[in-house]
């Protein structure tokens, strides 16, 4: 189902002002492409000039690192960008800084950067600015994330992602939290720079401590029970608001 993606997709863009008329003129040339769970969106070397848009399922976004490594860097689900495309003016043959595979069977919108920009230069100045200010808070957020990670412990880093991923992907149910993504021990070490043993072992102290628990192949942040200390300080699921289960 392309629904949900798109509506958030609408909804993201009409915050920041998008008119009706271009959001149905960006959509309208759209291309779906359809992967299955494990396949590459966007292999090492593929053209700069195209952003993905996640419709349905879930998406790791990776950065290519040192030396053929990379780094699991964002999930991405319906609405969210798949990486980020290059829409300066990228010099012929520059390669995607993001390569990105299917967490889940996922269906992803491609726009050309030509038609993207056919789009913006048709808006009033005051909306091109909203929207570029959009852009460059995400590409902030990123960076900042990763700047905290510098200082924090693994453990810290740890907590950090399940909260963010609570906040964005999360329901609540009667125990907290639960996240919807499936993720393994491997992706969560990807996810913040450790070994799969380490997390192993940050896991095992979490659930005994009642930060998390697991229902299934779901991790579920746990509310804080009344009268408790936890050895470490967390953050709970009621901090999270009103967001905690978009």
């Amino acid at each position: 189902m392309l629904g949900e993606g798109e509506e958030k997709l609408k909804q993201r863009l009409a915050r920041y002002g998008m008119p009706s008329e271009a959001i149905a003129a960006l959509l309208s040339r759209q291309t779906i492409v359809r992967y299955p769970k494990g396949s590459p969106l966007m292999p090492t070397g593929s053209s700069a000039d195209a952003v993905f848009v996640v419709m349905s399922g879930m998406v790791k976004v990776y950065c290519s690192g040192w030396r053929g490594t990379r780094v699991l860097v964002d999930l991405a689900g319906p609405g969210d960008l798949a990486g980020y495309g290059n829409l300066g003016g990228p010099a012929p043959g520059q390669s995607s800084l993001y390569d990105a595979e299917a967490l889940t069977p996922a269906s992803v919108a491609l726009f050309a950067r030509h038609d993207l920009l056919r789009v913006l230069r048709g808006l009033e100045p005051g909306t091109l600015l909203a929207v570029t200010e959009m852009i460059n808070s995400l590409w902030a957020g990123m960076v900042h994330r990763y700047a905290r990670y510098l200082v924090m412990s693994l453990r810290e880093r740890l907590e950090d992602l399940f909260t963010g991923l609570a906040r964005r992907y999360g329901a609540q149910t009667g125990q907290g939290v639960q996240l919807l993504p499936e993720l393994g021990q491997e992706a969560l070490a990807e996810m913040i720079g450790g070994s799969r043993p380490m997390v192993s072992k940050l896991l095992a102290e979490m659930r005994a401590e009642g930060v998390i628990a697991r229902e299934g192949r779901h991790y579920v942040l746990l509310s804080t029970r009344a009268g408790s200390h936890p050895k470490r300080s967390v953050v709970r699921p009621s901090l999270l608001g009103s967001d905690a289960t978009k």
